[in-house]
């Protein structure tokens, strides 16, 4: 029995299938989801430089990658929305892929089976294969009825429109074959590129790369290689000439998000080894090709990027190892390009309190860093100025106008202008609540909110008076918390991220609107940044942008 249905706004036909034999696997990751999302509504940006299979057909370049399908419009010369997990990428690997020429399609051999996507009609359509597609192959002289499979047991035919291969078909004479290309016989076409292949495939960072994947445009001598965390790179056969395409963030897991004209500067948090770290500039169509390392061989330093700030063509980045101010240059990427970027870095050698830094907040000439033992200020000058004696954890903090509010392992304080220690303040000392750890703070324009483990409170700017509500479970541990722009009511509103899902609370009327994982989000929220028209959400699993009235439904 075969059923349609969409997926994240793609159309995927799946099969229900008696007694076969044949092993079942997942081949989309279908899960129930909350609503129904359009992929202009919602869409998940990662890491997509191990680039594992390549197909072309004229009008697009398709790179199967670990985290999604990544699709580059030739004519265009610009990246299409990837296609991820969220929207029915096979859950098992991909081992090749094969353009369909009967239109801008391409078929996707994977550990369990065969896929296909149609990028026109955004759709999906899978079955299983014992063993695995291994290879896959066209008849051209009929090419639209169907696609030759490679499985466990040899060479069989799927049909177009059918779910199960069959081994009823001869396979087409050698010369009317069209087959998948490997990277080893891509460079056989150019003995240019083979002969710089070491130069093409060494990073800014004098890392060296491999090409794992390749295919050749039917049209043109262009060849296109999948490498192994470089992306897809363009190769002119005849001239050796070469381009590469990067495309995506450093790390599959994104930890901080900061807005930006024109779109979001986005933190990774790697958990170390070999993994790329860094911050990546991701502007509001989603495209992705600038991003910023460090020099030398360490780079930035950090693995765990926390919190991310964008002051003019400054960036603070608070981690594991202090806090780093990126001076951008010019260029590309909110204001700046990453390859002319001065980096320095703020340390407990420099006079920071600790160098576990966990909270940021702009500063008047500079920026306020919370860490686990204290707060200071760092100054655009260079200057680091530890304030008060806190020296316990700074977990967050919201600056209004000279002051600065200061949420602490023990509770809420607040330091005003010209003051040296953070003071707690007559309407806190009203609230037992706000004596627990504050695990975030905000500012819904006049009115701050404040979020423990157990409740979440804002205060009314003209009264001083708390409103506090019952943390909600349905969340987890909390994580992020930003204002909503534009607000919702005469409170405002605030997304609230945490470990199980994302919520938008209306402060005037108590209501909440949830956003849950893994249904409507890929994995755990790290960090929120929204502007009028994105909802911008650092996960575990990349960073997803929202249409934010979309997501506010």
């Amino acid at each position: 029995m075969k059923a349609d249905r969409r997926i994240g706004g793609w159309a995927v036909r799946t099969a229900v299938l008696g007694a076969v034999s044949l092993t079942a696997y997942p081949s989309i990751r279908l899960s129930a989801q909350s609503r129904f999302w359009r992929p202009e509504d919602r869409a998940l940006i990662s890491d997509f430089s191990y680039v594992t299979a390549v197909a072309v057909s004229p009008f697009i370049v398709f790179g199967a990658t670990r985290h999604g399908l990544i699709i580059y419009d030739r004519q265009a010369r610009a990246w299409r929305l990837p296609v991820t997990a969220l929207d029915g990428y096979p859950a098992a690997p991909v081992w090749v892929a094969l353009a369909d020429v009967t239109g801008n399609a391409v078929w996707l051999g994977t550990t369990g089976g065969w896929a296909r996507y149609d990028a026109d009609a955004q759709r999906w359509d899978s079955g299983a294969v014992a063993g695995g597609v291994r290879s896959l192959m066209l008849d051209a002289r009929d090419a639209a009825s169907g696609v030759f499979v490679l499985g466990a047991f040899g060479w069989s035919f799927l049909p177009r429109g059918a779910i199960l291969p069959v081994e009823d078909r001869p396979l087409p004479p050698p010369g009317q074959r069209i087959q998948p290309l490997d990277a080893a016989t891509a460079l056989s076409l150019s003995p240019g590129a083979q002969a710089l292949r070491a130069l093409i495939l060494t990073d800014p960072r004098l890392r060296s790369h491999r090409f794992i994947a390749a295919a050749r445009s039917p049209d043109q001598s262009d060849l296109f290689f999948g490498t192994d965390g470089m992306g897809l790179v363009r190769v002119d056969a005849l001239t050796a000439e070469w381009e590469d395409l990067p495309f995506g963030l450093l790390g599959a897991r994104a930890g901080a998000v900061a807005l930006a004209p024109g779109g979001v500067w986005v933190a990774s948090a790697g958990r170390g080894g070999g993994e790329r770290h860094g911050v990546a500039w991701v502007a509001a169509d989603l495209s992705a090709d600038t991003t910023i390392e460090g020099p030398g061989a360490l780079g930035l330093g950090c693995v765990q990027g926390r919190r991310l700030l964008s002051a003019e063509r400054l960036l603070w980045l608070a981690c594991e190892r202090g806090v780093i101010r990126i001076a951008l240059g010019s260029g590309r990427g909110g204001g700046g390009g990453g390859g002319s970027a001065a980096v320095r870095t703020f340390d407990e050698g420099q006079g920071l309190p600790s160098d576990d830094a966990l909270s940021l907040a702009p500063a008047p000439d500079g920026c306020w860093v919370g860490t686990a033992r204290g707060l200071a200020i760092v100054t655009n000058a260079d200057k680091v100025v530890p304030v008060g004696n806190l020296a316990q954890p700074v977990l967050s903090v919201a600056a209004v106008r000279e002051s600065l509010w200061v949420g602490t392992a023990s509770g809420l304080g607040l330091l005003a202008p010209g003051a040296s220690e953070v003071a707690v303040t007559p309407d806190v000392v009203g609230q037992p609540a706000l004596r627990d750890p504050i695990l975030a703070l905000a500012l819904a324009g006049e009115t701050l909110v404040a979020v423990t483990a157990d409740q979440f409170a804002w205060r009314d700017p003209a009264t001083r008076r708390w409103t506090l509500v019952h943390a909600r479970a349905d969340l987890g541990h909390v994580t992020a918390l930003a204002a909503d722009a534009g607000g919702g009511g005469g409170g405002g509103a605030v997304w609230i991220g945490g470990l199980d899902g994302l919520a938008l609370w209306d402060l005037a009327s108590g209501s909440f609107h949830v956003l849950r994982v893994p249904y409507d989000l890929p994995a755990a929220v790290r960090d929120v940044a929204v502007d009028r028209r994105w909802l911008w959400v650092a996960t575990d699993s990349g960073l997803v942008r929202f249409a934010r009235d979309a997501a506010r439904r």
